[in-house]
């Protein structure tokens, strides 16, 4: 019973050796944590230099606001992904046209491979992020899938048929940033 007990104890700070035990938590939270920094910066380093050209820039906007004229983008801030210790998030704002304005997010896993994008904030009233993209997705998607067609697998055919299919601009972007990725 007594063993029992003491697996239970809770950990008070003014006990014994409670200062002592406390600092040697926090010592090896801050070891784990650069530890942690230097491989998150590896990631954080692919995931900028895939995404910081001025061509995936064109590309991107391509499918946010179709037919809208680049006029560049830079990197705004990083942001930690809820529910996940390791992913993260890089915002990246666009602009294009005469005065649009569009901050997009590009969710990356440990490895700095991007896996989703979500538009955070625009300012466009008629060309809605992704809505014209979806119009004209038969022509984006079957130009991919012609493209790339060599290099694809059955599942990744098949999957990117559906999403012609179902005329998702989003998930269209994020299937060829993670193939671009890849090459």
């Amino acid at each position: 019973m007594r063993n029992e007990m003491a697996r239970h104890r809770v950990f008070r700070p003014g006990a014994p050796f409670g200062k002592e035990l406390l600092l040697l938590a926090l010592m090896a939270a801050f070891v784990t944590a650069g530890q942690a920094a230097d491989f998150s910066r590896q990631a954080l380093e692919r995931a900028d230099s895939f995404l910081k050209t001025e061509e995936r820039g064109r590309d991107v906007l391509s499918y946010i606001h179709f037919g809208a004229d680049y006029r560049g983008h830079q990197y705004l801030k990083t942001l930690a992904v809820n529910g996940s210790d390791s992913d993260f998030a890089l915002v990246y704002r666009f602009n294009w046209a005469d005065d649009g304005v569009t901050d997009a997010a590009f969710l990356c896993n440990s490895y700095g491979s991007v896996y989703a994008v979500q538009v955070m904030y625009t300012n466009a009233v008629l060309n809605r992020p992704f809505f014209l993209a979806n119009a004209s997705i038969a022509v984006l998607g079957h130009g991919l899938i012609e493209t790339y067609k060599d290099k694809l697998s059955e599942d990744d055919r098949r999957q990117l048929h559906k999403i012609v299919s179902d005329a998702d601009a989003r998930s269209l972007l994020e299937w060829s940033l993670r193939i671009k990725q890849l090459l």
